[in-house]
C-alpha cells in the first residue's frame, strides 16, 4: 500500500513541476502580414550573434502562452485594419499551427482635408488604402512636430478616423488651424554653484524674444549634453497663451574623469596603443583638461587640449565664445622623410543655429629631415608657421552620425605672413560640400572636395600640402597614401586638390545595409593645375546600424589596377 502511495505521489509531483514542451510556432494563412512583420511586432525574433551559425533560428514557445499569443496576434491584426480576422490554433508534436483567416480589411473611402499644402504632405493616405492604425498615430504625431518645430504651439489639431465596420469604411478628418506663431519667454536656469549660469545660456539656439521652435530646444539639449559634465537636463516648458517660458536644471554627473587605453593595427603606421585621459569639469566651470598619447612604430605624439566653455562675450551680437587650446608633440616617419613638429592652435568658437564658426591661430614648428634627395625634390630643414585661420561650416543634416538628408557645406582659410614670424608667406584654401537624399529606401550621398595652396615667399613642408586617400577620400588609397601625380614621389604633397564620392546606400536586412561606391581624385604639385587626369576608384560597403551609431566596412579598388586596394573600417558615415 504504502509502494502504491510512493508512486502516485511521484507521478503527481513530477507532473507539477515537469517542463512544459517547446514547440515551433508557425503561421499559416497570412497573406497581408509577412512572418517576419508578425515575429517582430510579438518579440518571437530570435536574436543571433554574428558566430551562432549553429544556433535555430525558429521561434518557440511554450503551450502555456498560446492563448496570450493567439490574443496579440489578433490584436495586431486589428491594427492593421482586419478587424473580422478569425485564428485557430493546431498542435502536432512538433509545431504550434496558428490558422489565420484574414477576411476584409477597413478601407479608406474618404479623406477630409481641412490644413494647408505643407501640413497636408504629411498625410500619407490615399483613398482605398487598407487603414493601419500605427500610421494613422503616426501621421498625427508628424503633424503635432511639423507644427511645433515651425513655432505653432497652440494650434487646433482635429485629427479622427470614422468607423464603419458594417461597410468595412472609414472616412478620416485632417482639420487643422495654425493660430498664431509662438515666442521664448522668460529662461530661468538651475544648475550647480561653481557652473555658471552663462555656460547653461552659450549652450541655447534661443533666446527671449525669439520665435519658438521645439527644434531649439532639442538642439539646445544635445549641446548641453555635449559638455559631458551634466548626469540629467531637464528643459521644462510653460505655456503663458503665445508666450512660452523655459526653465533649465541640471545635476552633475559623479565621475568626472574619463580614462581610455586601447591597440590596435592601421595600415600606414602598424601596431598602435594610445592613451587617454580627461577631466571634466576641471576647476568648475564645465571647463575640460586632456591627455592622448600614441605609440606606433612610425607615428608618436602626445597631445593636451584644454576647453573653456562661454569664456567671452563678443560685443557686436552679445553672444557667448568658447576657448579651446590644442597643443601637439609629434614624430612620423614618412617614406622619404622624418618629421617632428611642435604644435599650438588656439580656437575661439562659436555655434548659430546650423552654422558653427571655429577661429583663431595656429602655430606650428617643424623639423623634416630627408634621406632619399636623389628621387625627391623634399625640403628640409626647421620650419616656424604662425597662421591666423578661419572655419565655417553650414550643416543641415539631420543628423551627424547617419545622415539621411541634408546638405554640408564647409570652408577653411589660412594664412602666414613672414612680417607674423612664419617661414613662410602663403594661403590655404579648402572647400567641401556634400549632399544627402534618401529617396524610399536608398539613400544617395555626393561630396565635392577643392582645395589651393599659393606660396609667396619660400616653401611650406610636405605635411602642409593635401594628401588624398581613406575612409573619407579615394578608398583605393589608405589614409593620406595618395600624393600629388606629377611629382615622381610617393610622400610628395599637392597644393591642388579635387576630391569627389558618389555612394547609394540600401538597407539589406535588418540593422545591416549595403553601398557602392565611386570615388574620382586629383592632386598636382602645381598651384591651380585643373588638367590633369583624375585617379579612379570604386568599391563596396556593409554599415551595421548598431547603438553607438553605425559600423562600416569598405573595400575600394583603383578602377585601372586591382593590384591597388584597401579595406577601411569606421565608426560614422563618411557624408
Amino acid at each position: 500500500m504504502f509502494i502504491k502511495y510512493l508512486i502516485v505521489t511521484f507521478f503527481i509531483v513530477t507532473s507539477l513541476f515537469a517542463k512544459e514542451p517547446i514547440k515551433n510556432v508557425v503561421f499559416i494563412g497570412n497573406k497581408s502580414l509577412s512572418k517576419s512583420f508578425i515575429e517582430e511586432n510579438l518579440n518571437l525574433v530570435v536574436e543571433k550573434a554574428w558566430f551562432e551559425f549553429y544556433k535555430d533560428a525558429k521561434p518557440k514557445i511554450n503551450k502555456k502562452i498560446i492563448q496570450p499569443l493567439k490574443d496579440s496576434l489578433i490584436n495586431l491584426y486589428k491594427s492593421e485594419g482586419f478587424y473580422k480576422v478569425s485564428i485557430r490554433v493546431k498542435q502536432d508534436k512538433k509545431n504550434i499551427k496558428f490558422l489565420i483567416k484574414e477576411n476584409k480589411p477597413l478601407v479608406v473611402t474618404n479623406i477630409v482635408l481641412k490644413c494647408d499644402n505643407d501640413i497636408q504632405k504629411l498625410i500619407t493616405f490615399k483613398k482605398g488604402d487598407r487603414f493601419i492604425v500605427k500610421k494613422f498615430i503616426g501621421i498625427r504625431k508628424s503633424i503635432k512636430k511639423k507644427l511645433l518645430n515651425d513655432g505653432y504651439c497652440n494650434a487646433n489639431r482635429v485629427t479622427k478616423a470614422y468607423i464603419d465596420l458594417k461597410k468595412y469604411s472609414c472616412n478620416l478628418v485632417y482639420d487643422i488651424k495654425k493660430n498664431k506663431k509662438c515666442i521664448f519667454g522668460n529662461i530661468e536656469v538651475n544648475t550647480q554653484k561653481d557652473i555658471p549660469k552663462k555656460v547653461i545660456l552659450s549652450r541655447l539656439y534661443f533666446k527671449k524674444g525669439d520665435k519658438y521652435s521645439s527644434k531649439k530646444i532639442v538642439k539646445s539639449y544635445e549641446t548641453i549634453l555635449g559638455l559631458n559634465t551634466f548626469d540629467t537636463i531637464n528643459i521644462n516648458q510653460k505655456n503663458f497663451g503665445n508666450r512660452i517660458d523655459i526653465k533649465i536644471a541640471t545635476t552633475k554627473k559623479q565621475a568626472l574623469i574619463k580614462r581610455t587605453i586601447g591597440v590596435g593595427y592601421e595600415t600606414k603606421y602598424g601596431p598602435r596603443i594610445i592613451f587617454g585621459w580627461e577631466q571634466r569639469d576641471f576647476y568648475g566651470g564645465a571647463k575640460k583638461l586632456g591627455f592622448d598619447m600614441k605609440f606606433s612604430k612610425n607615428e608618436q605624439y602626445f597631445k593636451n587640449t584644454f576647453f573653456f566653455p562661454a569664456f567671452v562675450k563678443e560685443p557686436f551680437f552679445k553672444r557667448y565664445i568658447d576657448l579651446k587650446n590644442d597643443l601637439l608633440l609629434s614624430k612620423i616617419s614618412y617614406d622619404k622623410f622624418d618629421e617632428k613638429k611642435l604644435a599650438d592652435r588656439v580656437h575661439f568658437l562659436k555655434d548659430i543655429d546650423i552654422i558653427s564658426i571655429d577661429a583663431g591661430v595656429n602655430f606650428e614648428r617643424i623639423n623634416i629631415t630627408k634621406y632619399d634627395s636623389t628621387a625627391c625634390n623634399i625640403r628640409g630643414g626647421n620650419f616656424i608657421l604662425l597662421s591666423p585661420y578661419i572655419k565655417a561650416i553650414i550643416d543641415n543634416r539631420d543628423s551627424k552620425i547617419d545622415p539621411k538628408n541634408g546638405i554640408y557645406i564647409s570652408g577653411y582659410f589660412e594664412s602666414g605672413l613672414t612680417y607674423l614670424a612664419s617661414s613662410t608667406s602663403y594661403s590655404k584654401l579648402f572647400l567641401e560640400g556634400r549632399a544627402i537624399k534618401t529617396i524610399y529606401d536608398f539613400t544617395i550621398a555626393g561630396k565635392a572636395k577643392v582645395g589651393l595652396i599659393k606660396e609667396f615667399k619660400k616653401h611650406l613642408p610636405e605635411s602642409k600640402l593635401f594628401f588624398a586617400g581613406g575612409a573619407f577620400s579615394n578608398r583605393a588609397y589608405a589614409y593620406n597614401r595618395l600624393g600629388a601625380f606629377d611629382s615622381g614621389c610617393d610622400d610628395m604633397g599637392a597644393k591642388t586638390i579635387v576630391d569627389n564620392s558618389l555612394e547609394i546606400t540600401h538597407p539589406i536586412w535588418k540593422k545591416i545595409s549595403g553601398s557602392i561606391f565611386w570615388d574620382a581624385t586629383m592632386l598636382s604639385i602645381k598651384e591651380n593645375e585643373f588638367n590633369l587626369d583624375f585617379i579612379h576608384s570604386y568599391g563596396i560597403g556593409l554599415i551595421y546600424n548598431s547603438e553607438i551609431g553605425p559600423l562600416k566596412l569598405e573595400y575600394g579598388v583603383n578602377a585601372k589596377d586591382s593590384s591597388i586596394y584597401a579595406i577601411h573600417f569606421q565608426i560614422g558615415q563618411s557624408f
